[in-house]
């Protein structure tokens, strides 16, 4: 007969009547002094430039890596609110300003000026920059 396995701690603290915790996140990184008692801030890169301070209430589990697991070792911690530590350092306007920045960024260049002047109606591509596309097709002047 097999040896029965025994019980991982993971699934102990983490499950909740059967079913995954909710809204949980897990975060591989280096735990450093809080910026209260009940809290810790959490280094998620090696240049310790990239943090979160993580509430001691939320911190559900964590393991420690080892030396033979990782040279540099670390520590593995799994947290409730996982949504709310996503982008600690961002309000909703400066994720908004961002969101447009990019949007402006991807919207540019000769392609999207031919589809927009297409969809304004206008039908003779007016390209912008230096590859102009040669149809000779005779309608469109190129």
């Amino acid at each position: 007969m097999a040896k029965k396995l025994a019980l991982d701690e993971l699934p102990k603290r983490l499950m909740k009547e059967g079913a995954p915790a909710e809204d949980v996140l897990m975060l591989y990184g280096f735990v450093g002094a809080g910026t209260k008692e009940d809290n810790i801030t959490f280094y998620l890169d090696t240049t310790l430039k990239t943090s979160v301070v993580v509430n001691d209430q939320d911190i559900i589990h964590h393991v420690k890596v080892t030396k033979s697991q990782n040279p540099i070792g670390g520590t593995v911690i799994w947290i409730k609110n996982g949504s709310s530590y996503l982008q600690p350092n961002a309000t909703q306007a400066q994720v908004k300003v961002q969101t447009e920045q990019h949007a402006a960024q991807f919207f540019q260049g000769d392609i999207y000026n031919q589809y927009a002047n297409t969809v304004q109606g206008n039908k003779t591509p007016n390209p912008q920059g230096a590859h102009v596309p040669v149809c000779g097709c005779g309608k469109c002047g190129q």
